[in-house]
């Protein structure tokens, strides 16, 4: 038999309070399993966000972002979810990035941030907004949050650097309660948006900074490149890759920029980059690039070496531009004005040597002369003038060789320009090759200034080589150059310059017997002897003996002012009969002097030796001694050389005695050059 159970007050007091006790703990474990669930999913779907956004390209966060936000409010069930920048000046800001639920309006993506006050005035302040319902907000606030369809909202500003740059919303459509739990994770969120914000930003400027260098570089034709040191690679513009003449789609290391300069510089350039990298320093150079097509471009490259947290080399960056076109200007320029600072030299140097010439040759130009043998000779010279030949032109000392160069300069086409004299015999050896070929300031000892060579004076001109005989053999050697390789150097300069010079020479020697005993190169003779023409001494042509007096006498008459209108007959047949040793140059020193001792209107003249025969007191015999006949001797000699003692038409040379020993004669026989008054 069954006993039946009675319940007393007491009993089912306990059991009501043991279900209860055992329910709580049900629910409240329920509550935390469910609790914990949700966390564990929030901090999952945080890490697969973050995760997305590493090494991420600036063109997709942007689609990244969104879907973010579509799975933030779909796992924490909400209807918006929304983020908006702060514009530049912080006085407004706008959306940017939005997710709505279907049944939402989508009316907040054109909206700003001013048309509420209160979320940008908390904002701006770095605080978040908390609204669990609108209706508790003031009514402007109120109607706009209602106008969006949102009753409860959570707004977390976005902080880049202790500046406020937007703002990230969670939207409810009821009103709702926002747990402390949930705003610390939302705020992480917030966080992390805020980073990408920042790369997204700073992304940009880069872009935009990239571009506008980009352009700016185009614009200027320069190349922009940076060396990554440690993996040795070198990026690279299109610009750049153009001026160094390396395809786009090659890669660039070191190597390979050296191998596009010139061997010089890249050898040169190599030390430079080492220098650098050891001691730092800024890159400014100029090399040359060799193109694939051969083409060489001049290239101005500038750049900076940065060093990491270490001290050591990192990178280095820099530009590149084309300065071919410049290098080529400046390069022209200054041929320019080196031509125009010689032609300015050999101006100042021409009138120089015009006023010398004047004064040596004034009444030169024409030449007096009846003579078979002499018309001869100036015949040849008016055939060889018009041609470019060189004329080699010989005959005794005073016998007119210069004036027969000149003669021939004058009938030639280079008549416009200034024939160019020198005598090889006055220069003194050491100073041969500056006279000819110029120098250089500083080419040696004494050379305090620039100057040019008688053959640059002679360009496009006549050069006439007197006393060719007299040139050592160093010098003709370099002489012999200059005619066939038409082109000088001057001293101090290894710069060859070209010369179109047409050469007369001129020698009272006889040449070939000069070849023969090695004092002359033979093929300088043949260079020179290309049209030889032989002047006759004046002994040889005494037809033109009077028709010379009469000129010799009316030129120093008129430069003196002496009215002379008739020549002694005793006179005349004492010059005629007068063998002539100094040839022209005689006859005109004796009627000079002549002119000078001349008292009335008729011109005595005596000649030399009857001057000199007359002062020589004779012995018993009536015989002069051999000193007095060595005296007169030397003294007419002289006299025909003009007094001159050293050089190729000195009397010394004449003599056949040293210049030394011929001056202790003079003092031992009392020999003086008179002095005129």
């Amino acid at each position: 038999m069954i006993k039946p159970f009675i319940v007393t007050a007491p009993l089912l007091s306990s059991v009501f309070y043991t279900c209860r006790v055992n329910l709580m703990e049900h629910f409240t474990k329920n509550a935390l399993l469910t609790e914990l669930e949700n966390r564990l999913r929030f901090e999952s779907l945080l890490t697969e966000i973050s995760a997305r956004f590493v090494n991420l390209l600036a063109e997709e966060i942007d689609d990244v972002i969104n879907d973010s936000l579509r799975r933030i409010a779909e796992t924490i069930d909400l209807d918006r979810a929304t983020l908006g920048e702060v514009t530049p000046d912080g006085k407004d800001g706008f959306v940017t990035h939005c997710y709505n639920k279907p049944c939402i309006p989508h009316n907040i993506v054109q909206s700003v941030m001013t048309e509420v006050p209160l979320v940008m005035k908390t904002l701006l302040a770095g605080e978040t907004v908390i609204v669990c319902n609108v209706e508790d907000l003031e009514p402007a606030d109120r109607e706009n949050f209602l106008r969006w369809g949102t009753r409860a909202d959570l707004i977390f500003p976005l902080i880049v650097g202790g500046h406020v740059r937007g703002g990230l919303a969670f939207s409810s459509s009821y009103a709702r309660d926002w747990p402390d739990t949930l705003v610390r994770r939302l705020r992480l969120i917030a966080d992390m948006f805020a980073n990408v914000l920042a790369r997204k930003r700073a992304e940009q400027v880069l872009k935009e900074s990239e571009a506008k260098m980009r352009l700016a570089a185009d614009a200027a034709q320069v190349g922009l490149w940076v060396w990554d040191i440690k993996a040795d690679n070198i990026w690279a513009t299109e610009r750049a890759r153009d001026i160094y003449g390396v395809s786009h789609n090659e890669p660039v290391t070191l190597q390979r920029f050296l191998e596009t300069l010139v061997p010089d510089d890249s050898i040169r350039m190599q030390t430079i980059l080492q220098r650098i990298l050891l001691e730092g320093g800024e890159l400014r150079e100029e090399y040359q690039v060799r193109l694939p097509d051969g083409q060489i471009r001049w290239i101005s490259a500038v750049g900076y070496c940065e060093q990491d947290e270490t001290g050591q080399p990192q990178r280095m960056m820099g530009a590149g531009f084309d300065i071919t076109e410049r290098k080529l200007a400046t390069d022209q320029l200054r041929q320019a004005m080196e031509e125009i600072r010689g032609l300015k030299d050999r101006l100042q140097q021409e009138n120089v040597y015009l006023r010398h010439e004047a004064g040596e040759h004034q009444g030169l130009s024409r030449i007096v002369s009846r003579s078979a043998l002499m018309q001869q000779a100036l015949t040849l010279a008016e055939q060889v003038a018009p041609t470019q030949a060189s004329v080699l032109i010989t005959g005794e000392t005073g016998t007119g060789k210069e004036l027969l160069a000149t003669a021939i300069h004058e009938l030639s086409p280079r008549s416009e320009r200034t024939m160019i004299r020198v005598n090889c015999a006055a220069i003194p050896t050491a100073l041969i090759e500056s006279e000819l070929f110029g120098r250089e300031k500083g080419a040696y000892t004494g050379a305090v200034a620039r100057q040019l060579g008688r053959f640059e004076l002679a360009n496009g001109s006549t050069f006439f080589l007197d006393e060719i005989g007299e040139l050592p053999l160093e010098m003709q050697a370099k002489l012999l150059r200059v005619l066939q390789e038409k082109e000088i150097e001057r001293l101090g300069n290894p710069r060859p310059i070209k010369v179109d010079v047409r050469i007369i020479a001129a020698t009272h020697r006889d040449l070939r017997q000069e070849v023969a005993a090695g004092r002359f190169r033979e093929d300088l003779y043949y260079r020179l002897n290309v049209f030889p023409v032989h002047l006759p001494p004046l002994r040889e042509r005494l037809d033109d003996l009077p028709h010379m007096i009469e000129s010799f006498v009316r030129e120093f008459a008129e430069s003196m002012g002496k009215p002379i209108e008739t020549i002694s007959k005793a006179s005349i047949n004492a010059l005629i009969n007068y063998a002539w040793p100094g040839n022209i140059r005689e006859l005109r020193n004796v009627i000079e002097r002549a002119v000078i001792l001349a008292q009335g209107p008729s011109l005595r003249i005596d000649l030399p030796a009857a001057k000199t025969a007359a002062a020589v007191p004779a012995n018993d015999l009536g015989l002069a001694s051999l000193a007095d006949v060595e005296r007169d001797h030397i003294v007419r000699v002289l006299e025909a050389t003009r007094w001159r003692i050293r050089g190729s038409a000195g009397a010394a040379l004449i003599l056949d005695v040293k210049p030394t020993t011929l001056e202790s004669r003079m003092a031992r026989l009392g020999i003086a050059r008179p002095i005129l008054r």
